[in-house]
């Protein structure tokens, strides 16, 4: 990422710095995270949410079975790390993603980012409040896209960050969404 995509991205990650994560979702596979009363960020490469030594939540969570899929299976008899053929990980629920979305949604207190930064790579490291960190990493190759960060408006941009650079796209930049 070149000095003018850089200052780009870190401008516009300022934007959070004093703002509430006030919910937590998924679409698919991507994380969405909204902040204050406008602010989203959607990630679709690899995430990770970590709070006192200890990983919170993290991409690969939504392939994972959640708690009451275990629960489940070990009630039908079946092997403790056996997985049925029909299981659908993208159901919600189903899930470790899932399960943790729910309990972070819970309890949001202290969730203010304090600093958002970015590397020539296009990773993002935002440090709560609380001393959670949310570490965001570009992790591929290609000009796929990593990441976005937008605001609640039709008419605004959305900064769109890849492994090998960051624009604007959307009303006024002649990129479309």
């Amino acid at each position: 990422m070149n000095i003018s995509e850089i200052t780009l991205v870190q401008t516009r990650l300022n934007n959070l710095i004093r703002q509430p994560l006030t919910h937590a979702n998924r679409a698919a596979d991507m994380l969405t995270l909204c902040f204050g009363d406008k602010y989203n960020l959607h990630i679709q490469c690899y995430y990770r949410l970590t709070e006192q030594g200890r990983t919170i939540l993290a991409r690969n969570d939504v392939y994972q079975p959640s708690e009451a899929m275990w629960s489940m299976w070990r009630a039908m008899g079946y092997e403790e790390d056996y997985i049925p053929e029909d299981f659908h990980s993208d159901e919600v629920g189903a899930n470790r993603l899932d399960e943790a979305l729910e309990r972070l949604n819970a309890d949001l207190d202290g969730l203010t980012v304090r600093t958002a930064m970015l590397n020539q790579l296009g990773d993002l490291t935002m440090v709560f409040q609380c001393g959670a960190t949310l570490t965001v990493m570009a992790d591929t190759s290609g000009g796929e896209e990593c990441w976005r960060l937008f605001e609640d408006d039709d008419a605004a941009e959305h900064l769109v960050v890849y492994a090998d650079g960051a624009e604007l796209v959307g009303p006024g930049t002649g990129s479309a969404y």
